[in-house]
């Protein structure tokens, strides 16, 4: 049986959480742009594009969710 009302995240949990995405998606990335770099024979082009546009817009995203007055 569960309880109607969730405990909210720790905040140990929570960045802990965030590190591992960061992590995952990085190396996914890199993975991917070294792949797309030599399909389209531009090295090193993609692998370093895709990880800096992944690593500016998770920090645009918290920075949004972290703004005072965000009770989100």
């Amino acid at each position: 049986m569960t309880d109607s009302k969730m405990k909210p995240m720790s905040p140990l949990a929570k960045y802990s959480s965030l590190g591992t995405q960061l992590l995952i998606g990085l190396l996914i990335l890199l993975y991917v742009g070294k792949k797309l770099d030599v399909y389209f024979n531009v090295k090193p082009m993609f692998i370093w594009i895709l990880p800096f546009l992944f690593i500016l817009f998770s920090l645009i995203k918290i920075i949004k969710e972290t703004k005072p007055g965000n009770d989100a």
